[in-house]
């Protein structure tokens, strides 16, 4: 597999997109040979990386992850640079003999780059397989001044302010004990909506282990009762994304915590110097709406965005023998 200089990488990157380290990819089993990377320079200017795992013959930006796609030297770069990535990625792929390009590309609220992205991917012959909904909050505003409970509406602004003087407290789960207990609200709630299980508080542990600080999981307690709990990453350097969230089924409260919740991850991304705050799909796997969940969203101030899978099918063009 193709290989760059990983200490230029990171000199550019900060380590990039979480999801294409090479510590995320030994969190999920991910043998070396099958790793991927693609640099590409303008001359002696780095331009941008492109990180991928292969398997039988398929390249996929993204691999156990909702999303994956290039980092860039420039958090705008130019139309030429895109164009230019793309199509020698397209090329590496060809005379590497892989068969397909797959791109599970991050939110439009990501960056410039990324509606450059999906046209640099059409042109070498992507076509979208999965069109999803997605929900996302712009933090910069709040980071300004602006006030938190302004993102909602008057009803659950004013929900939340009598929330805050209840007996709730947001607590991390920085240890197994917490992270068992986090996840075992999260499967509570999965399990009431008829999903499969997330993820395990083994994995959330040396997940949090790989990355200090990037992997977050909190429980949102009333009067020491686990009512609530997320997971966050902070999958960029100023992006958190929110992996997974929910409230116990059976919580007995006047009404849901999930309102005090987002309204308190809100918070705790802007102290964190985040610039968005990615809430994740409001669509299934198949890409139709959940209308509760992108209703939900919205009402607590995130605004619709699309993720999409992009592939492309290399052919025989360039193959090596």
């Amino acid at each position: 597999m193709r290989e760059g200089d990983l200490t230029t990488v990171g000199e550019f990157f900060g380590g990039g997109l979480l999801f294409g380290r090479p510590g995320f990819h030994d969190l999920n089993g991910v043998p070396e040979g099958s790793r991927w990377r693609y640099v590409h320079r303008d001359g002696d200017r780095l331009v941008g990386v492109l990180e991928g795992v292969v398997t039988d013959g398929e390249l996929l930006s993204g691999h156990s992850a909702p999303f994956g796609g290039p980092d860039w030297a420039r958090a705008d770069p130019t139309l030429d640079d895109v164009l230019g990535l793309v199509d020698g990625a397209v090329a590496a792929a060809r005379a590497d003999g892989l068969r397909t390009l797959r791109v599970r590309c991050r939110p439009g609220e990501y960056s410039p780059a990324e509606p450059l992205l999906e046209y640099a991917l059409h042109r070498a012959g992507a076509r979208v397989e999965l069109c999803g909904l997605n929900h996302t909050v712009d933090l910069r505003p709040l980071a300004a001044g602006a006030d938190p409970l302004e993102l909602l509406g008057k009803k659950r602004a004013r929900d939340v302010r009598a929330d805050q003087g209840l007996p709730y407290a947001l607590v991390d789960a920085d240890d197994d004990d917490l992270l068992a207990a986090c996840t075992d609200v999260l499967e509570a709630n999965r399990s009431a909506h008829g999903r499969p299980p997330g993820l395990s508080a083994s994995y959330l542990s040396r997940a949090s282990a790989a990355f200090p600080g990037s992997i977050r999981a909190c429980l949102l307690r009333h009067d020491g009762r686990d009512v609530a709990a997320a997971v966050v990453y902070r999958v960029l350097d100023d992006v958190d994304l929110l992996v997974a969230w929910g409230d116990r089924p059976d919580h007995g409260l006047q009404r849901s915590p999930m309102n005090l919740l987002a309204h308190l991850l809100v918070q705790r991304s802007v102290e964190g110097g985040a610039r968005l705050l990615d809430l994740g799909p409001s669509s299934e796997h198949d890409g139709s709406p959940n209308r509760g969940l992108a209703q939900f969203k919205r009402s607590v101030g995130a605004v619709p965005g699309t993720r999409k899978v992009l592939v492309a099918s290399l052919g025989s063009k360039g193959v090596a023998a």
